[in-house]
């Protein structure tokens, strides 16, 4: 062999940057389109929120503040509580298969539950005669203890997706990738919601589509397990 001929056959066998020689890029890909999936559903359902919460509390500017303070901090807890835990798992994709089957129910269902906060609240505030400040805290946390629970959820996909993805390539690069496919797919779940779903089939209809992204992303989820047992 020559000295080119050996140079060439170590370029060869040099595993691509990110990948090493026990890399699974097929179940990586997989786990992209989860993470996309999931992705889209979680900033279609921010947007829904928006709309509805905007319907119960009958302030736009209120509504995005309660709106933004629920999905963040749901968003920090979950990725926080799951954050410590992904690691540990066998297979964190079958966890999340459930985390994303439970934010198909719960994101769907924040929509009435927001009707009925709304109403509610409403009442409450006849009642009591709420005005100023209590009138303002009283729908905030209505609102808040709808929709805390399904973007903590949220919050736990990037964990789990991270540490399932850290055993198919290394460890940074699933963290990057993940990372951009989420950011991607939010702003498509958001720009579609916005300018498509919502005004062609109502907010509770555009959830539902949000659900059918969880379910699909669950099934992709549940796909990557199976193919990690192989």
């Amino acid at each position: 062999m020559t000295a080119g001929d050996k140079r060439e056959s170590e370029v060869s066998t040099e595993p691509a940057p990110g990948l090493d020689r026990g890399s699974r890029p097929a179940p990586f890909a997989l786990l992209l389109a989860c993470v996309f999936a999931a992705g889209v559903a979680s900033l279609l359902y921010e947007v829904l929120w928006v709309r509805q919460l905007g319907l119960s509390l009958g302030s736009t500017a209120i509504a995005t503040s309660v709106m933004l303070s629920a999905f963040l901090g749901g968003l920090a807890l979950g990725s926080t509580w799951m954050g410590r835990r992904a690691d540990d798992l066998n297979t964190p994709s079958r966890v999340l298969l459930w985390v994303e089957l439970g934010a198909a129910v719960l994101g769907v269902a924040a929509i009435p539950a927001l009707e009925a906060a709304g109403h509610a609240y409403v009442f409450l505030a006849m009642s009591f005669g709420l005005t100023g400040v209590a009138a303002t805290v009283m729908r905030v946390l209505f609102s808040l203890v709808v929709m805390l629970i399904p973007a903590t959820l949220f919050g736990m996909t990037f964990p789990l997706v991270t540490a399932q993805g850290a055993r198919f390539v290394r460890g940074a690069m699933a963290a990057g990738v993940v990372s951009a496919i989420s950011s991607f797919g939010s702003a498509t779940g958001a720009l579609l919601c916005g300018l498509w779903l919502e005004p062609a089939l109502g907010i509770f209809r555009s959830a539902l589509v949000g659900a059918a992204c969880n379910v699909i992303a669950g099934g992709l989820a549940w796909l990557v397990g199976k193919l990690s047992d192989v």
